[in-house]
């Protein structure tokens, strides 16, 4: 059902035409400011992290984070044989699947 009723005048569509166009350059507005604020913010947190002198110890974090994961999946395949099976097996599935659909 239409918000205007039969009565609208041509003079009330147009002005509220207009208001909607005033209301999204608004939000055009907002939304490009926002998006030079996340910009700037990313900007500075790649430079600091650029600047960082900290590398080998990042590495090393990593590293270290990167073989425990290693083994606890490593340790969950072998507690759950058929869970991990059936993953892999669907894994493939859907790989298979997506291949095809070329």
């Amino acid at each position: 059902m239409s918000r205007f009723s039969k009565s609208t005048t041509r003079e009330e569509v147009q002005h509220e035409i207009e208001s909607l166009m005033r209301a999204l350059d608004e939000l055009k507005h907002d939304a490009a400011r926002d998006s030079r604020k996340r910009l700037s913010a990313l900007r500075s947190r790649a430079e600091s992290l650029w600047h960082d002198q900290d590398w080998d110890e990042h590495y090393a974090d990593l590293s270290k984070r990167t073989r425990e994961a290693s083994r606890a999946a490593r340790d969950c395949a072998k507690e759950h044989p058929l869970g991990t099976l059936a993953l892999a097996a669907g894994a493939f599935a859907v790989i298979g699947y997506l291949i095809t659909r070329r």
